[in-house]
């Protein structure tokens, strides 16, 4: 598990390494933090200058969040460093870094199965054949209260089925410090 925190810090600072090239400039590294459950894969606190990261996002889609998630995350960090808090966190400074200084996708977000990741699941269905699709618990919560989710497929509306057993991983976080 420390060899899953060791290959984000490797990455980054291969990111940073290309940043200070491209730039010409030295950027403060982040301090980093593998502790991010739920659907999303990797997060950027400006304020604090730190990333965190899904370690089970990581662990089932490690080339690809490596490769992208993580520099995705750091693209954030970089952009308001060098253009200020008035930006878009999307916006055409941070494409810029992912497109020009990292030469990847501008992707905003992930596709990576979020099923074993999620605190709490609960399980919902559409009308495709067999297909269950899992809402977070506040998603669920917004349901139950009568807020309407379709399937991106079927354009049909989710009904509620159940909660699966328990798959919550209970180990401890990972922290690092590239400074």
């Amino acid at each position: 598990m420390q060899n899953d925190l060791h290959q984000i810090e490797q990455r980054i600072l291969e990111l940073y390494q290309e940043a200070e090239s491209f730039f010409q400039k030295p950027f403060r590294k982040p301090y980093i933090r593998l502790d991010l459950t739920g659907e999303t894969a990797g997060q950027a606190w400006i304020e604090k200058h730190q990333l965190r990261f899904n370690k089970v996002l990581l662990q089932e889609n490690r080339e690809h969040f490596i490769r992208q998630t993580v520099a995705h995350e750091v693209a954030h960090l970089l952009a308001y460093e060098l253009f200020g808090p008035k930006i878009r966190a999307h916006g055409k400074e941070w494409h810029g870094i992912m497109a020009r200084v990292f030469r990847l996708p501008a992707d905003r977000c992930h596709r990576y199965d979020t099923g074993r990741s999620s605190r709490k699941q609960w399980l919902y269905q559409c009308h495709c054949h067999g297909k269950t699709i899992h809402l977070s618990t506040v998603r669920h919560n917004r349901s139950q209260r009568g807020t309407v989710y379709l399937c991106t497929a079927c354009k049909g509306p989710l009904k509620f089925l159940g909660q699966p057993p328990s798959t919550s991983n209970k180990s401890s976080p990972y922290f690092s410090s590239l400074n």
